[in-house]
């Protein structure tokens, strides 16, 4: 009776390390291509609003919308609030 129970936990471990090496080994293949690709900060203007592209995501560029404040390109913040509808 000992000796199908060290069997079974034998067996049990087996299975459990098994699928833990699958997981692993899967989560390895998988491509790095799905990380954002960092690149050099550029930023892409029309006069004094633009785009400054900090990443790639696959061919889209991610980035942050900046404005030209004395010749220096600062991030925009946006004031976004309630208002209250008024009938007058």
């Amino acid at each position: 009776m000992r000796r199908h129970r060290m069997i079974r936990i034998a067996l049990v471990g087996l299975a459990l390390s098994g699928t833990f090496a699958a997981g692993s080994w899967s989560r390895a293949q998988q491509p790095l291509s799905r990380f954002p690709q960092t690149v050099a900060p550029k930023v892409y203007s029309g006069g004094d609003i633009g785009f400054r592209v900090e990443a790639r995501n696959g061919g889209v560029p991610s980035g942050r919308l900046v404005i030209r404040v004395d010749g220096e390109w600062v991030e925009a913040d946006f004031a976004v609030g309630i208002k209250k509808l008024t009938s007058r």
